[in-house]
């Protein structure tokens, strides 16, 4: 099974996937995380510049990675799809591995909440003219992605990510179950 949070940088995603990690039902598939630890220059060197890695080379790393999973597990895949040719590939690769793709979480913040709490992480890769870089590809390529997976049916659930911490996860916690469970 699938799921898929969506949320600009610095939404609270990293925040979250921390305190679910631990459900038996979930894997957390932060793909910056697996990006990085694939200890490759050129890869290493799109993300310190904040730009995205090559399509071909981020889809291979996610597939291979669910071909490894659980089938009785809801992989939540954080920081994919980007941009909507990802979001295109991540439903075929859904529909043709016979993985259920169950929902999306769109974490919401404003631009500033995003800014604020990314200039207290202290990451290469969040240096304002970085950071900011980011924030607007996310803006622009996210709305077709939601759009996209709206029209192919599957649910979308918004989740106001300028609360407290726990709040966040009270939500997100309870989403993911009734994925789980459906």
């Amino acid at each position: 099974m699938i799921a898929v949070i969506i949320g600009p940088p610095g939404a609270g995603k990293s925040s979250q996937s921390q305190l679910l990690e631990n459900r038996e039902h979930l894997d957390w598939l932060y793909v910056g995380k697996l990006l990085r630890s694939q200890n490759n220059p050129t890869i290493d060197k799109f993300i310190d510049a904040g730009q995205l890695v090559d399509d071909q080379t981020v889809n291979r790393l996610v597939a291979d990675y669910m071909d490894k999973v659980e089938p009785s597990k809801v992989v939540v895949i954080d920081g994919f799809p980007r941009h909507l040719p990802q979001a295109r590939w991540l439903l075929k690769y859904a529909q043709d591995s016979h993985h259920d793709f169950r929902g999306v979480v769109h974490l919401v913040v404003p631009a500033e909440v995003s800014e604020t709490r990314l200039s207290q992480r202290g990451r290469d890769d969040d240096a304002p003219q970085i950071l900011k870089r980011r924030l607007e590809l996310y803006e622009r390529d996210i709305t077709p992605v939601i759009d996209y997976f709206h029209h192919a049916g599957v649910p979308i659930h918004t989740v106001d990510g300028n609360r407290s911490v726990e709040e966040v996860f009270t939500d997100i916690d309870r989403i993911l179950s009734h994925v789980h469970q459906s």
